[in-house]
């Protein structure tokens, strides 16, 4: 079994691409590119055992997934991607 910092990292570069894929307003927002990179940093949780602080990011991140409709106007995706950011900095 890999050691716990080896999943955050990967979690983390997981988030770290849904961020890529749909931050830059002056391109189209590849939604499908996001959902899968989200869905699979929710999936790596389930990799080693999680303290509280851990589980209260999933279920921001699972929120986020659910919220993934917000990419369509301007405003609304980039406080998308910035709280999608905040839980990435959120882990350790």
């Amino acid at each position: 079994m890999r050691d716990r910092n080896f999943y955050i990292n990967s979690i983390k570069m997981d988030i770290f691409r849904v961020v890529t894929a749909t931050g830059d307003i002056s391109k189209p927002a590849s939604v499908e590119s996001a959902k899968e990179f989200l869905e699979h940093s929710i999936n790596g949780f389930e990799k080693f055992p999680n303290t509280d602080h851990d589980t209260i990011i999933k279920q921001d991140l699972q929120r986020f997934l659910k919220e993934i409709f917000k990419l369509q106007k301007p405003n609304q995706r980039l406080g998308w991607v910035e709280n999608v950011l905040t839980a990435r900095c959120r882990l350790y």
